[in-house]
């Protein structure tokens, strides 16, 4: 090889992978027989096989661990439908599924369907076309019942997480949104005097629903009354907490209680708070939902529940590891603990 071509080479390798043809040239034989040489077959002799690993070596060749996976039908990756990357809780809902998949040597491809999960079924059809031995949901929606149906009938693995829907036959790993949200909604009632708004997310997710029915159970059940009953479904975003705080106190200047959808409303809801000079917690107590690192952070001390998300995120991963390694149990649906952490935006009893 002359010093021009060796300075071409050496240029190549350093911008782009280098391939099993590169291999062949150095070598000089063709690429069939690298192949051979690779993976130890016998139809190469000894000595071939030491100078295909030696210029593999010198080159820096790296097998294609996709495309390898891709000749035998099956690969080592999963896909994980986000609703929303930018929010916390599905950030630390995918750090678990990675680390559990890594242990694995699997591959996890992130697609983001939006907070409403608009994009689901074009994002399940692109992680399939890829490949992806399996999917984990986390935004599932009533109208999504046709995909997860069509996915079980064409035996695609899958594994529900935070939201699911009734009567799919698929595993599913969640917490107890509902009994969570009442003990929280009876604590903040039983603290206040009886005068209680709730702001949850949107109506569309299972998840919402069973927070805001479980605030309004712990509410009654302290004998509280709901001022906005109406009017509770919102983004779940601390835009969100803002603009809807802000209504609620014009209508209802004196209530006592905010039980917010997530830790986000709840950060909108005390910017208005202090921008209106209402005390947190002498005036009116407000809570969150999920515990978000930023919730036990310096001064804030938001009351929350927490929400194991990474936990979540690698038991959805093992569930789903099992079903692609051919285990064929019955569906099951794992209920994570939770943890009511009172703080210091909400009066003690």
């Amino acid at each position: 090889m002359t010093d021009g071509s060796r300075s071409r080479s050496r240029k190549r390798t350093a911008t782009s992978r280098v391939t099993i043809g590169d291999v062949a040239a150095r070598v000089g034989v063709s690429t069939a027989s690298v192949s051979y040489a690779l993976t130890g077959s016998a139809e190469v002799s000894a000595a071939l096989r030491e100078r295909v690993l030696q210029a593999a070596r010198e080159l820096g060749y790296r097998p294609n661990k996709v495309a390898q996976q891709l000749r035998r039908g099956k690969t080592d990756a999963i896909g994980l439908l986000l609703a929303d990357i930018a929010d916390p809780f599905y950030a630390d809902l995918a750090s678990g599924v990675i680390a559990a998949a890594s242990h694995e040597d699997f591959e996890v491809f992130v697609s983001h369907v939006g907070v409403d999960g608009e994009r689901q079924t074009d994002a399940a059809s692109a992680q399939l076309d890829r490949n992806s031995a399996g999917l984990l949901f986390t935004s599932v929606a009533a109208r999504d019942r046709e995909l997860l149906e069509r996915l079980l009938s064409g035996g695609v693995p899958f594994v529900q997480l935070h939201r699911f829907l009734e009567g799919v036959p698929a595993d599913s790993v969640v917490v107890d949104n509902l009994g969570a949200a009442r003990e929280l909604g009876e604590y903040v009632s039983r603290s206040g005097d009886g005068r209680i708004a709730v702001l949850g997310g949107p109506e569309v997710s299972s998840v919402s629903r069973d927070r805001v029915k479980g605030f309004r159970e712990g509410a009654v059940s302290a004998g509280a009354q709901v001022v906005n009953s109406g009017a509770v479904w919102g983004a779940l975003t601390r835009e969100s907490g803002a603009l809807r705080a802000t209504k609620l106190f014009k209508a209802h200047p004196n209530v006592a209680g905010i039980l917010c959808g997530n830790d986000l409303i709840a950060l909108g809801v005390l910017d208005v708070c202090q921008k209106l000079g209402k005390r947190v917690p002498d005036e009116v107590s407000v809570a969150g939902f999920d515990d978000l690192s930023f919730s036990s952070a310096g001064l804030l001390q938001l009351t929350s529940v927490e929400v194991p998300r990474a936990l979540m995120g690698r038991r959805g991963f093992e569930l789903l590891h099992q079903r692609i390694s051919g285990w064929n149990a019955p569906p099951v649906q794992e209920v994570l603990p939770h943890t009511v952490k009172i703080r210091a935006t909400t009066r003690s009893r």
